[in-house]
This record gives structure tokens, C-alpha cells and sequence, in this order.
């Protein structure tokens, strides 16, 4: 199946490069468009795609990945409680506090908002929240404010326990909190999307930028930057905070908050782009071996291939690198994503800490957000073998034999260039 100008006419809508969640993905998406629509032809259903917004908007619904829970990465709210605290509260005075949480996905992070400004003790009159997304579906799961245990991870759920009501096997969110946020479906890339809205004073934009190439990610930032008032704050996810370097936001400063506001006399600058990030192929070191994983005998066997040189001693981050890798290897993962999320935050999206942090999350029991890690690990670093080799034994766990042999086949080659470059 020819994917490219599929592939391209996904970038134009919604900015994806396909690179960031694989081809496999977008094709597997394409297949079930095909079936539904009893279109047995590739080059007739991208006619179709090209003609009908409708079949796009159904396309998208089958690529989006609604991967989130309540008070997810707990830490950037509790950065924003604190400025919230320290610098919003006293100055307040009649003004609303306006939020936005983009891609809000089926709603649990606005409605994590929405319950730190009722600890707040904020009104709901005093604060709007709004969660946009590009999924209708995911709007309308968000409306009905109605989850599953998968919604609810980590120990510290005293917050349901207030907020919800439990029925079977679903929690019901309480009206008090589910009617602080306003969803709409939306398109950040629309430029009717951001025309003539106000400006906000807090931005959770977190794990977008990831999916979009350089230029989208600069034209994002500059539509971010229009959207966030003067002392605005912005919140991105930990992978993305080297996309904001030059960008004319500083750092709070926080740990694992990965929260930035405007550097004064910025607002509504032209900024150039940031620059591509490079990952040194010297930065690649021996996958950590989860234990207790099943593996595929052909793992056993590539496995010491693909190790490569431990990174110099000068290289940044080393030290933090290899302490974490040491943290996991005790059994320590905790500790362990700690350091590589710091890691992250001061230094920007790096190959190796994204990898890593992906073998820690596979080693916790979360493959979905490991195979995300991995792939962005890949993305930074093409030829980084051990985030394909360790990305191939996720897929093939998960039963996706297809993609698994793939992503094998990607890392034979990727070997073989190596090999013949060291000739």
C-alpha cells in the first residue's frame, strides 16, 4: 500500500509527521477506513480523502492516540498551584482565570484543572477552563465526565474519592467539576481556531509538539504564543521542552514541571525556529534487560550487536545517564524516570534519556507509553539501534508480529551501514 501522499495530506490537516508514530500505524488506520467504507482500492480511497472532509475527520479518529489519566506527571499541577498561590491569587481582583488544555483528549487533564482550582477554593465564576481536541470522539467521552479504572493510576487517588461516584465498573465525575469545563472540538493548526479568542492565562499543551516536524512545531509555537496572555504560563510535555530553546520562553524552574513563561519583551516577537537536535550515535549504550520479560530468541541474538560505545565522559548528562541506568538496573524505576525526566527538562529532547526512560516504562507495565517513548528516541536518532531493538520485543509482546518483524528488518540495516561505515 503506497502511504506517502496519505501520509502528506495527515500532515496538512493536523500537522502529524508519520515518522513520529510509524508508518505501521497510519496504514493499519487506512485499512479499517477501507473496510468500513468498503473501499478495496488504495488510490480510490485516497480520492476519496481528498474530496470528503468527513472521511478525514473519520481518519483522524483512527490515528489519535487518547493515552492519558487524571493528574498525569502530578508535578506541573503542582507547579501551578503554587504560582497560582504566589502570584495570581493576590493580584486577582475581578479578573477570570482562563485555561487551556490542548489536546485535552477524552478530558481527564482539564478536569485535573478544573479540581485544583476548586481546592483552590476559586469559584466556578472566577475561572474558565477549556479542553479542545481534534477527536470528536474524544469530546464527547470528555462531556459525559464517566471513566474506568484505566483513568485512575498511581496511589494518591484521595482526589476520586471526593470527586467521583462509583457505579460497577465506571466513575462518574461530580457536576461541581464537570461543569467548570467548556470542550469543543478543534484544530490548533486551523486558523479559525485561534481567531478572535482571548488570550489565556495558563496553557497545558503537553505531548503534541512530539507528532509534528520542525516547521510545524515553530508555526504551533508562534499560534501557542498568540493564545497566552503577557504573564502567561505554558506547560508542555517532558520530551518537548528543547523545542521551546530560542523561542522566547524561560523555564519556571520547577523540577518536572516542564512549565516556561515569556521572557519579558518577547510578546508577540518573531522568533526563528529552533534548531534540529542532534543525538551523538557515541550516546547509544547497552539496552537495561527488564526482568521477568519474555523474549524472542532472535532478541538474545542481536542484542550484543547492537551495543554500542558508553558516551565520553565530557558529554553532558552522562553522569545523570548512567545513574539512572544503574537506578533501574536495581529495580529502582522511580528514581530512575525521575533523573531522565530531569534530564529532559534541562537539556531538551535527547535520543538516549527518551530511550531509556521508554526501557523504564516498559520495565513499570506501561507498554503503550514506552512504544511512544521509543519511537520519539528513534525519531531524534535514526540510526539508534537499541531503541529499535528494544521497540521490536514491545510489538512483538503486544501481538503486532507484522510490525515487530519490521522494525527487525529496519535494525539489520541500520547495523549493516554501521558496519560498512566502520570498513
Amino acid at each position: 500500500m503506497q502511504l506517502t501522499r496519505i501520509e502528506q495530506l495527515l500532515q496538512d490537516t493536523m500537522g502529524l509527521n508519520a515518522a513520529s508514530i510509524g508508518s505501521s500505524a497510519i496504514q493499519r488506520a487506512v485499512r479499517e477506513r477501507m473496510r468500513r467504507t468498503h473501499i478495496d482500492d488504495s488510490e480510490r480511497y485516497q480520492q476519496r480523502l481528498e474530496s470528503s472532509p468527513e472521511e478525514m475527520r473519520e481518519l483522524i479518529e483512527l490515528v489519535v492516540i487518547p493515552e492519558t489519566w487524571f493528574f498525569r506527571n502530578w508535578h506541573p499541577f503542582q507547579a501551578l498551584k503554587r504560582h497560582l498561590e504566589q502570584h495570581w491569587l493576590p493580584r486577582a481582583g475581578e479578573r477570570r482565570l482562563r485555561l487551556l488544555s490542548l489536546p485535552c483528549s477524552t478530558g481527564e487533564e482539564p478536569y485535573t484543572l478544573a479540581m485544583v482550582l476548586a481546592n483552590l477554593g476559586l469559584a466556578p465564576d472566577q475561572t474558565e477552563v477549556h479542553g479542545v481536541d481534534i477527536s470528536r470522539y474524544n469530546i464527547d467521552t470528555a462531556r459525559l465526565g464517566i471513566y474506568r479504572q484505566n483513568s485512575f493510576r498511581g496511589d494518591h487517588l484521595d482526589y476520586r474519592d471526593t470527586w467521583f461516584r462509583q457505579t460497577d465498573d465506571r466513575y462518574h465525575l461530580h457536576p461541581d467539576i464537570r461543569d467548570r469545563v467548556r470542550f469543543e472540538q478543534g484544530n490548533l493548526l486551523d486558523p479559525e481556531f485561534s481567531r478572535d479568542r482571548a488570550p489565556y492565562d495558563v496553557i497545558f499543551c503537553r505531548n503534541l509538539l512530539i507528532y509534528f516536524d520542525r516547521p510545524t512545531q515553530a508555526q504551533a509555537i508562534d499560534i501557542l504564543e498568540g493564545l497566552l496572555g503577557r504573564d502567561g504560563l505554558l506547560f508542555v510535555g517532558h520530551a518537548e521542552t528543547g523545542v521551546l530553546a530560542g523561542r522566547g520562553f524561560r523555564s519556571l524552574n520547577l523540577p518536572q514541571s516542564f512549565g516556561f513563561h515569556r521572557e519579558l519583551g518577547t510578546a508577540g516577537a518573531a522568533v526563528p525556529a529552533a534548531p534540529r537536535l542532534r543525538q551523538s550515535r557515541r550516546s547509544r549504550r547497552t539496552p537495561i534487560r527488564p526482568r521477568r520479560q519474555p523474549r524472542p530468541h532472535w532478541i538474545d541474538q542481536q542484542e550484543q550487536a547492537v551495543a554500542a560505545p558508553p558516551q565520553s565522559a565530557a558529554d553532558p548528562g552522562v553522569e545523570q545517564l548512567e545513574q539512572a541506568t544503574r537506578l533501574a538496573d536495581d529495580g529502582h524505576l522511580v528514581e530512575a524516570a525521575e533523573l531522565c525526566e530531569q534530564l529532559l527538562e534541562a537539556q531538551g529532547a535527547q535520543a538516549q534519556a527518551l530511550y531509556l526512560l521508554g526501557l523504564i516504562r516498559d520495565a513499570a507495565g506501561e507498554p503503550e507509553e514506552a512504544e511512544r517513548l521509543l519511537r520519539q528516541a528513534i525519531y531524534l536518532d535514526p540510526a539508534h539501534c537499541p531503541a529499535m531493538l528494544h521497540l521490536a520485543l514491545v510489538l512483538q509482546r503486544r501481538g503486532e508480529a507484522r510490525a515487530a518483524q519490521r522494525m527487525q528488518e529496519r535494525l539489520e540495516r541500520c547495523q549493516q551501514r554501521e558496519a560498512a561505515n566502520t570498513r
